[in-house]
């Protein structure tokens, strides 16, 4: 059953229903589609988007319809693979939620015309989207969960891992290096006294990039950022001086770290270097 579209807002203001998008690729498209179908309905309620992008299991499926279904949300899919497609046929059935299959029409469709059967296969979505597309949208969505310590347990999937102390420039970094070369970041700061998670000191795979700043310098970014009340001791040379210490002793214990001094550095000029 629907929302109750009267509970939430005041007499005269259309219901927020929160709008799922699932996709097994960006589902930027989908989403598209789904707005320009959706504002036809503004006067009846009012859509929240959360998009699902590079869903591949079941499991990540489970627990995207189980919190859809506690916001009693709609559900809106791009689903290529076949199993994924058969489980989710089943939830539909089974869930009390609106689920709509985005795919459904053109699939049956195009079927039925042509007497045959899609082959419902996730990996020929590179030929129909384009490989350098996909691999743009998964850097970036990659960088976005993994932004500022995030989701430690996979950062063995990066490209690169930045390392440094507070307002040394790690996320506009990663995002630069997402979105003009296509790489997968995680960032992590580095707090004085607290190690970072041992695998840093571990991985083979991805780069890992130390960032160094010039203490004055970061004392001015750091008032600048807390223009008000400050931290204790956030912008205190001392303190700073102790953090960039520690920094400097943590990148000595990483083999084959790149320390990079970003002081006065554009942005630019510093994902050069990493690249």
């Amino acid at each position: 059953m629907p929302p109750d579209s009267t509970s939430a807002k005041p007499a005269g203001h259309p219901a927020t229903v929160y709008v799922y998008i699932v996709s097994d690729a960006t589902g930027t498209g989908s989403e598209r589609v789904a707005r320009t179908g959706l504002v036809q309905f503004r006067k009846i309620f009012s859509p929240v988007y959360l998009r699902h992008p590079f869903v591949k299991t079941t499991r990540e499926l489970a627990g995207i319809l189980d919190r859809a279904q506690e916001q009693r949300a709609i559900v809106i899919y791009n689903i290529t693979d076949g199993e994924n497609r058969r489980w989710l046929a089943r939830e539909r059935e089974n869930r009390d939620i609106l689920i709509i299959d985005m795919l459904e029409c053109i699939l049956q469709r195009v079927g039925d015309y042509f007497h045959c059967k899609p082959e419902l296969s996730s990996r020929l979505l590179p030929q129909a989207l384009g490989d350098k597309s996909l691999q743009l949208a998964k850097a970036i969505n990659f960088t976005m969960l993994h932004d500022d310590g995030q989701r430690m347990d996979t950062i063995g999937q990066a490209d690169v891992i930045l390392l440094g102390v507070s307002r040394s420039s790690k996320t506009p970094i990663s995002f630069y290096l997402s979105c003009h070369y296509s790489l997968k970041v995680a960032n992590v700061p580095l707090i004085l006294g607290m190690d970072p998670p041992e695998k840093i000191f571990r991985l083979k795979r991805p780069r890992v990039v130390g960032l160094m700043i010039n203490p004055g310098k970061l004392a001015s970014v750091r008032r600048s950022r807390f223009a008000q009340e400050k931290p204790a001791g956030y912008a205190d040379n001392t303190k700073i001086m102790e953090e960039l210490a520690f920094a400097e002793d943590v990148y000595d214990r990483i083999k084959d770290i790149l320390v990079i001094d970003v002081t006065d550095k554009p942005v630019e000029e510093i994902c050069n270097l990493i690249v």
